[in-house]
């Protein structure tokens, strides 16, 4: 379901209102749109069925008929070309820095779309948009870009609700084990703003019990992968590891992230051991045999568990619940500014060397808003979201998460809220070379001194290879 969600999202597309004034007149033109997989409903799609995945839903009406709709408004045709990965990297890298781009807007993902953003091969729609442009503004509820940290406006994300939620990782907490010790919700933390990484400490400490009086310690206050979990520390400290061209692994902020996660083992004693072999495997299972009060979770895991039977209704569910929180703010962190999940999403590129680039902007625009966003209209434009977002269509995305239907919303809004703070930070894609030996170093095997010293170097050389420097 995530992948057609995902096409669907990615293909179809109507008129919006963040669009700006450009020429109709003149021959017809062909907007061409270089993706990486087929992508259906263009101007030479014959019928509805010509998209294999066509279920006739209201959505899928909508978004063919929107082809039309497209070609009168600015009297124009658009193409979908599938370049393949390999197709659009070579395009970029060959016809993009030429500045004779093969196609007009490139979908692909951030890895072949950021390091063209940041070596100057995507149009910046600040030299093309007007200043008070929703989407410049950050506004629009169509249309957002990633910051890259330069402030320039190039890589474009549609705002749809699978977009947002989608590689996000929110912490969660056994809520039966939290009533259990007589700790208040931390969702009332959360919400009076004292969800902090001491107060998170002080949670993890209660919650660590030996129950069976062994002297062994079986229910840990945290665990789960270092993987998991490192990079939402570091956006809860409110910094980043590799999201310019300079390497932060070195600054103080994601030292005291380095220091506060090796204290959780070492000092505190409240995480569970990562265990040396199939390491990932284990530590996503630890919450349901209740080894651990907290964790990271995604849905996906939740779904590959089977945690709550929602596509395997034979199977038994939890007999508890999982509750979703954002991550504890750290020192130098704030609730309000952190970004909660690092961008994962395709995006959508227009480079530079294209045809007026303002025309492909408004087709672009108006593919994305195939649900007919108008904030003027008379209920804001909240039908339309409605149409977009439906909930039955994102049912696996509240399914997995609870059996409780109140549960379930909570816990997807949280996944929502996540999604609406993103940031672009290359740590993930920087190679096997790059990535920190984070086990060994929670386990004592480095100080953090020591791991930042070792590692600062090969991070920056796998950023300038990303950047061609």
């Amino acid at each position: 379901m995530k992948k057609f969600a995902a096409l669907l999202l990615a293909l179809t597309m109507v008129l919006g209102m963040a669009t700006i004034t450009a020429s109709a007149e003149g021959s017809e033109r062909v907007i061409t749109i270089g993706t990486t997989y087929d992508v259906y409903w263009d101007s030479f799609d014959g019928s509805i069925d010509a998209n294999p995945y066509y279920t006739g839903t209201v959505a899928d009406e909508m978004m063919f008929a929107k082809v039309k709709q497209i070609e009168e408004k600015w009297n124009v045709k658009f193409e979908y070309i599938n370049l393949t990965y390999a197709g659009a990297k070579e395009s970029i890298n060959t016809s993009v820095l030429a500045g004779t781009p093969d196609v007009d807007v490139y979908m692909m993902d951030l890895a072949l779309a950021a390091p063209a953003a940041a070596n100057g091969y995507v149009t910046d729609l600040r030299d093309v948009l007007p200043a008070n442009n929703a989407v410049i503004q950050g506004k629009d509820a169509v249309l957002s870009y990633i910051d890259t940290g330069s402030g320039a406006v190039q890589l474009l994300c549609a705002n749809n609700a699978e977009n947002m939620v989608a590689a996000t990782m929110p912490l969660a907490f056994n809520l039966q084990m939290v009533e259990d010790a007589n700790l208040e919700d931390p969702r009332d933390l959360v919400e009076r703003g004292e969800w902090t990484w001491e107060k998170f400490r002080e949670y993890c400490k209660v919650l660590t019990k030996d129950t069976d009086g062994d002297g062994n310690i079986d229910v840990y206050g945290f665990g789960g992968w270092p993987g998991d979990y490192f990079m939402n520390f570091v956006m809860s400290n409110g910094t980043n590891v590799a999201a310019t061209a300079t390497e932060n692994l070195s600054s103080p902020e994601v030292g005291e992230v380095l220091q506060f996660i090796q204290d959780l083992n070492l000092v505190d004693k409240v995480m569970y051991p990562i265990p040396e072999e199939n390491g990932w495997d284990v530590c996503r299972w630890l919450y349901r045999d209740g080894k651990v009060a907290f964790t990271p979770i995604a849905a996906w895991i939740m779904d590959s568990n089977k945690d709550y039977a929602f596509q395997h209704p034979e199977d038994p569910t939890l007999d508890f619940d999982m509750v979703f929180i954002p991550w504890p703010v750290g020192p130098h962190g704030n609730a309000e500014t952190n970004a909660q999940k690092v961008t994962a999403n395709a995006c959508y590129v227009i480079p530079v060397g294209v045809e007026d680039p303002g025309l492909v902007y408004n087709v672009l625009y108006d593919l994305l808003n195939w649900y007919n966003y108008d904030p003027n209209s008379e209920d804001g434009g909240a039908a339309a979201l409605a149409i977009r977002d439906d909930p039955e269509t994102l049912g696996w995305w509240y399914g997995v998460t609870a059996k409780d239907i109140d549960l379930q919303d909570y816990n997807f809004e949280v996944m929502m809220e996540m999604g609406r703070h993103q940031m672009l930070d290359r740590y993930g894609s920087l190679g096997d070379d790059a990535e920190l030996p984070l086990r060994e170093f929670i386990n004592g095997d480095y100080t953090t001194a020591q791991l930042q010293e070792k590692y600062r170097q090969t991070i920056q050389d796998a950023i300038d290879g990303i950047l061609g420097k």
